[in-house]
Formats: C-alpha cells, sequence, structure tokens
C-alpha cells in the first residue's frame, strides 16, 4: 500500500473518530450546547424548563431528551424549552459541550455541574425567565437535584426521572466500590429553598437506579419540609413509555 492510500486511511478515521466540534455559536451557555424551542429571546417573561438527558453509558449522541423539549414547548405559551448537552456530550448533528464526559461514568461531578449551573443562569438571563423548572433522567437528574441545593434559587423546581439519588448507595448497589466524585444529591437538601418543587419518578423494574434510591431521598426531602413527592409508575431505567410520560406532566405542572 502506498503512502497517498496510508495517509487517506488515516485521515478517515480521524474523521469518523471524531464525532463533533467543541460548543460554539449562538446556542452555546457557558460552554455547553443547546437546543431551543419556544419563542425567541426579548418576548416577555417566559418560564424556562431545561430537559438534562442522562449518561448514555452505550455510547453515541445524547439528544434524545430534544424531541422532549420540542413537544414541551409545542403545547404551552410562554415557555421556553431547552434540551442541554452536559459536558463533553454531542448530538447527532454534531454540535459538542465543551469539557469532558469521563468516559461517561462518573459525571455529575463538581466542575461538570458546575458548568451546567452556569449554563442555566446565563439562558435564565438570556430569556429573562420569570422562573426555572429543570428535568433530569439519570446522571441528568443527580445533576440538577445538586445544583437545585448548591445553586439556591436558581432552579425553582425539579423532576428527577431515574434518579442515582444517593452516590455511595447507587454504587453499592451496582457493585461498584470506591474512586467516585459525583456529588450526591442527598448531601445537598440543606440548601435546597423551602418554595422548590421536587417530584422524583422512578420505574419500578428499574434495576440500575433502584425505586429506594428516590424514595429515600423524597423522604429525608419531606423531612426537611420541602414539597417533594415520589412517584413509582411502570417501566424501567429507560427514558421512555410510562416514564417519560409522567416526568414530562410533572414538569408542566411546574412550569407555570
Amino acid at each position: 500500500m502506498g503512502r497517498s492510500h496510508i495517509w487517506w486511511m488515516l485521515l478517515a478515521l480521524s474523521l469518523f473518530a471524531a464525532p463533533a466540534e467543541a460548543c460554539d455559536g449562538e446556542t452555546c451557555a457557558n460552554g455547553l450546547a443547546y437546543e431551543v424551542f419556544g419563542p425567541p429571546a426579548g418576548r416577555g417573561q417566559p418560564v424556562l424548563a431545561v430537559f438534562v438527558h442522562g449518561d448514555v453509558s452505550a455510547g453515541g449522541p445524547a439528544d434524545y431528551m430534544y424531541s422532549y423539549a420540542k413537544q414541551f414547548a409545542a403545547s404551552r405559551k410562554n415557555v421556553v424549552a431547552i434540551a442541554l448537552l452536559r459536558p463533553g456530550y454531542y448530538d447527532r448533528a454534531g454540535k459538542r459541550s465543551s469539557g469532558s464526559d469521563n468516559g461517561r461514568r462518573d459525571t455529575f461531578h463538581s466542575g461538570n455541574n458546575r458548568a451546567v449551573a452556569g449554563a442555566i443562569r446565563e439562558l435564565k438571563q438570556k430569556y429573562n425567565a420569570r422562573s426555572v423548572a429543570a428535568l433530569g433522567h439519570s446522571g441528568g437528574a443527580g445533576t440538577i437535584a445538586v445544583i437545585a441545593g448548591d445553586y439556591p434559587g436558581l432552579i425553582n423546581g425539579i423532576v428527577l426521572a431515574s434518579c442515582p439519588c444517593d452516590v455511595p448507595a447507587w454504587n453499592s448497589s451496582r457493585g461498584r466500590r470506591g474512586g467516585f466524585s459525583s456529588q450526591s444529591p442527598v448531601d445537598y437538601l440543606s440548601g435546597i429553598g423551602s418554595g422548590t418543587a421536587i417530584v422524583a419518578v422512578t420505574g419500578q423494574a428499574d434495576d440500575n437506579t433502584r425505586p429506594d434510591l428516590a424514595g429515600d431521598y423524597v423522604a429525608r426531602a419531606q423531612a426537611r419540609g420541602l414539597s417533594a413527592r415520589l412517584q413509582l409508575v411502570g417501566g424501567g431505567h429507560n427514558f421512555s413509555g410510562a416514564v417519560a410520560g409522567s416526568a414530562v406532566a410533572a414538569l408542566g405542572a411546574i412550569a407555570r
């Protein structure tokens, strides 16, 4: 094989291995890429509804929240829906958030959570939002639950779908030991404001983020006087079926 053939082969492999470019442009907040649905900036004071995906451990694009955000905005007035890509994640169109997904393991550590919080703050200001409601799935649920307590007042209501709400207990249930830096939502309950609505939705057959993780989190939140409830539904860990439907409905009740 000649040198020119080898060069073209290496170029093709490099192009295939690079799924996306780093975040840059209009739909980029604090280094994170996003898709937006609803009225443009400058139109009144909308509710900002933020959708945050899970770890997508199997690899590939992390844009499954796009369709939910689009439908959410289309069925409501004066709501801007944002599907946010967490650090290091990309979508099938080639947009990529800055930062690292840490191999899609142990993803909601302080640095990544800080980046998401900064993006939400920037978007809240950009759209002059009167309130922010956030829905997170799996690792995304862990992210927004921590942010709600670590950045009081930034988010007014959270929906936690398939939440790994107690990170040590979650890792233990998965047979994983030590070396994890993801922040644990149960450790940040004390920072959540009394007016923040909390809804945890978990599938009864979820063998990843088991129902007891969300159940214990909600019980602790209620013990602190917070408005929190647990909703167990049919289904497993994936964001689909009753898990997705119930989580989006809960977000709709908050985003008013």
